[in-house]
C-alpha cells in the first residue's frame, strides 16, 4: 500500500511537471505568434501611412485597428502589449488626420491613455501621454486635460526622454492661458540684459546641435505631412501642420552642380518642427516637380524646397481643418490660359512672398526674383484688343483649345451623404449612379472620362478640382441633387463659379459648401480667387449650354421646370484650371423628382441632355479654333 501511494505521488509530480511544461510551451508559442503579428502590423501601418491613396480607405485603417486590438488582447500583461496599444492609438490618430472626425481623435486619445494606465512603467508610457496631450490640446480643444497629462509626465517620468519636451509644452500652454486673462497694471520692468545674453547663447548653441533643434517659447507647429502630386499638366504640394503658423516663400533661379539652370521654390514655416513622416529628400521620375527637400533652415524654421521643371506659374494659399499650405503648379503643357510665370498669394496667416535677397542673407546666397517669363522665350502675353475680344469671345476660344477630357465629380460620398430625400433617396447615391451614366455616354461620343470617385468614399471639396488639375482635364462637371423644406420646390439648374446672383443661389451654395473645412473668415481670399480667375466667363458659357440642352432633352418626355443657369461661390469649383460647372439634377425632396431620380431611364435621359450641352460647348470652341 505504501509503495502504491509513493508511486502515485511520483506520477502526480511527473504529470504536474508535464502540464507546466505544456503551459510554458503554449505560452511561448502564443508569445511568438503575438510578436510576429505585431511586426506584420507595424509593417502594414507604415505602408498604409505612406500610401497617398490611404486617405480614401477608412476600411483599411479600421481593419488594421481591429487587428492591433486583437493582438493587444492576446498579449495580456506582456510588455509587448504596450507597444501594440501604442500603435493602435497611432493608427486611429493617422485615420483622424485623414477623416477630420473628432470621434477618431477621441479613440486615439483613449488608447494612448490605456498605454499609460496598463503599462505605467513601460518606456513608451510617457510617449503615449505626450501624444495624448497633443491631441487633447490641438484637436479636441481640451487644454486643461492636456496640461494634466503633461504634469503627469513630469510627476511619473521625471527622468524619461519626454520630460524636457513636456516641460516646454506645459510652460507654453500656461503662457497661452495667461494671455487670455486680463493683465494687471504693469510696473516698470527691470533690466533683463543678462537673460537676453543667455538666450542668445542658447540659440547659438542650438545651431551647432545635429539633432532636431529646440523650439521657441511658443509651442511650435509640427509639419505632419508633405504630399506632392505631379504630372506634365501641373501639380500640387500640400503641407499639413498640426496648428496654424506664418510662412514665406520665394522663387529662385539656381545652377546645379552639373551646371544646369533650375528653378527652386522654397517655403519657410516659422516656429515649426518636422514630424517623423517628413522625408529629408524625395525624387520624382516625371512631372513638373523633380525633387522635394525638407529640413531646418534656422533652429525654429523649417524650409521645404521644390525643384521645378516646366512650370509656367504657381499659386499658394492656406486652408483649415487641419491647417494646410497648398501650392498649385501649372505646367507648360497644361490647358491654363495664363501665359506668365507668377505667384498669387493669399495674405491670410501672413503668407508672404519674399521680395528681395535680404531673407536669404543668413544662407549666404543671393535670391533671384523670377521674371515674368524665361529670357530665351521670345513670347509676349496674348492681350487682344477690345474688338478682338468681341469677335473671338473668351480666352479659351482665342487660344483655339478643344475639349477632350472631362472630369465628372459625383458630389458628396462616404461619411457625407448629402441631402436626404423622400422614399429613402440619398443624394450621394443618385450622384454616383448618374455620373456613371453620363461617363458612359461621353465615352461613346469620343471623350476621355475621369472621375473624382467611382465608389462610396468621402473626398474633401478642396481635393476635387485638385484631381482635375493634376490629371489635365479640359472640363470639370460636379453632379448634385437639390433639396428644400418646401416639397413643392422642383427643377433643374446649373451653376458656374462667381458671386451669388440670387437669394436661392446663396441657399444652394451654403448647403453644398457645408462639407468644406473652409470658414466664412476665408471669404476674402475666396473672393480674390474669383476675381483673378480667367475661367469665369468660360464656365458661365458652359453652364448655359448644359442647362439649355438638358432641359430641351427632358421636355421631350417630361414636364420639367427650367430654373436656369446661375452663379454662386461653390467651394468645389474654386481652383479649377478649366471651365467648371455644378449641376443640380433636381429636388429629391419633391415627390415627383425623387421618384424620377431613382429611375435609371430618367437618369439616362438626363445624362443624354447634359452630354448634348458638353458637345455643343465643344463645337463652339472648335468653331473659333478654325477661324
Amino acid at each position: 500500500m505504501v509503495r502504491m501511494t509513493a508511486f502515485f505521488g511520483r506520477l502526480g509530480g511527473i504529470l504536474a511537471v508535464v502540464a507546466l511544461a505544456l503551459l510554458l510551451a503554449a505560452g511561448a508559442v502564443r508569445a511568438a505568434g503575438v510578436a510576429a503579428g505585431y511586426q506584420a502590423a507595424v509593417k502594414e501601418f507604415k505602408a498604409l501611412r505612406d500610401d497617398p491613396g490611404s486617405k480614401d480607405r477608412r476600411d483599411l485603417w479600421k481593419a488594421l485597428d481591429a487587428k492591433l486590438a486583437a493582438l493587444a488582447k492576446a498579449a495580456g500583461k506582456d510588455p509587448l502589449g504596450a507597444k501594440i496599444l501604442y500603435y493602435e492609438a497611432w493608427t486611429n490618430a493617422e485615420l483622424a488626420e485623414r477623416s477630420y472626425l473628432d470621434a477618431d481623435w477621441e479613440a486615439a486619445a483613449s488608447l494612448y491613455a490605456r498605454v499609460a494606465k496598463a503599462y505605467p512603467r513601460h518606456a513608451w508610457s510617457d510617449d503615449a501621454l505626450l501624444r495624448r496631450a497633443d491631441i487633447l490640446a490641438e484637436h479636441l480643444k481640451k487644454p486643461d486635460a492636456a496640461k494634466a497629462d503633461l504634469r503627469r509626465i513630469l510627476r511619473d517620468h521625471p527622468k524619461g526622454d519626454m520630460a524636457d519636451q513636456a516641460k516646454k509644452l506645459l510652460a507654453a500652454a500656461e503662457a497661452d492661458a495667461a494671455k487670455d486673462k486680463p493683465e494687471p497694471a504693469k510696473a516698470k520692468a527691470p533690466d533683463k540684459s543678462p537673460t537676453k545674453a543667455s538666450a542668445s547663447a542658447k540659440a547659438a548653441e542650438a545651431r551647432k546641435s545635429s539633432g532636431p533643434p529646440p523650439a521657441t517659447s511658443a509651442r511650435p507647429a509640427v509639419l505632419r505631412r508633405a504630399v506632392v502630386k505631379t504630372g506634365s499638366a501641373g501639380g500640387r504640394l500640400t503641407l499639413t501642420l498640426d496648428r496654424e503658423t506664418t510662412y514665406r516663400y520665394q522663387l529662385l533661379d539656381q545652377k546645379r552642380s552639373d551646371g544646369e539652370q533650375v528653378k527652386l521654390l522654397y517655403i519657410d514655416l516659422d516656429n515649426t518642427r518636422t514630424g517623423s513622416a517628413i522625408p529629408s529628400e524625395k525624387r520624382f521620375a516625371k512631372g513638373v516637380v523633380s525633387r522635394l527637400r525638407a529640413g531646418y533652415f534656422t533652429p525654429d524654421t523649417v524650409r521645404v524646397v521644390l525643384e521645378l521643371d516646366g512650370v509656367r506659374q504657381y499659386e499658394i494659399h492656406s486652408e483649415d481643418g487641419p491647417f494646410r499650405i497648398v501650392l498649385d503648379l501649372d505646367g507648360e503643357s497644361g490647358g491654363g490660359s495664363k501665359g506668365q510665370f507668377r505667384a498669387e498669394a493669399s495674405g491670410k496667416r501672413g503668407g508672404k512672398s519674399a521680395k528681395s535677397a535680404d531673407e536669404d542673407a543668413a544662407s549666404g546666397k543671393k535670391a533671384q526674383v523670377a521674371k515674368a517669363a524665361p529670357e530665351k522665350a521670345d513670347r509676349k502675353p496674348l492681350t487682344p484688343s477690345a474688338a478682338g475680344k468681341k469677335n473671338l469671345g473668351s480666352l479659351v476660344e482665342q487660344l483655339g483649345l478643344s475639349v477632350r477630357t472631362v472630369m465628372i465629380d459625383p458630389g458628396h460620398g462616404g461619411k457625407d451623404p448629402g441631402a436626404q430625400g423622400l422614399y429613402g433617396v440619398t443624394e450621394k447615391d443618385v450622384n454616383l449612379r448618374f455620373a456613371k451614366e453620363l461617363g458612359a455616354i461621353l465615352r461613346k461620343r469620343g471623350f476621355k472620362v475621369l472621375y473624382t470617385r467611382t465608389r462610396d468614399v468621402f473626398i474633401p471639396l478642396e481635393k476635387r478640382t485638385e484631381m482635375a488639375n493634376s490629371q489635365g482635364a479640359d472640363l470639370f462637371v460636379s453632379i448634385h441633387c437639390n433639396a428644400h423644406g418646401d416639397p413643392g420646390s422642383s427643377g433643374l439648374e446649373t451653376y458656374s463659379l462667381n458671386l451669388a446672383n440670387s437669394r436661392d443661389a446663396v441657399r444652394v451654395a451654403a448647403r453644398e459648401n457645408a462639407a468644406s473645412q473652409k470658414k466664412i473668415s476665408d471669404l476674402q481670399a475666396i473672393l480674390s480667387d474669383l476675381m483673378l480667375s480667367s475661367k469665369t466667363s468660360e464656365s458661365k458659357d458652359l453652364a448655359k449650354f448644359v442647362q439649355k440642352r438638358t432641359v430641351s432633352e427632358l421636355r421631350g418626355k417630361y414636364r420639367i421646370r427650367d430654373r436656369g443657369p446661375h452663379e454662386a461661390p461653390f467651394f468645389v469649383l474654386i481652383g479649377a484650371n478649366m471651365p467648371a460647372v455644378l449641376v443640380e439634377l433636381g429636388y429629391i425632396t419633391n415627390p415627383t423628382e425623387a421618384k424620377r431620380l431613382s429611375s435609371d431611364a430618367y437618369l439616362r435621359k438626363l445624362a443624354d441632355g447634359l452630354a448634348d450641352g458638353i458637345v455643343a460647348y465643344k463645337k463652339r470652341i472648335e468653331r473659333y479654333a478654325k477661324i
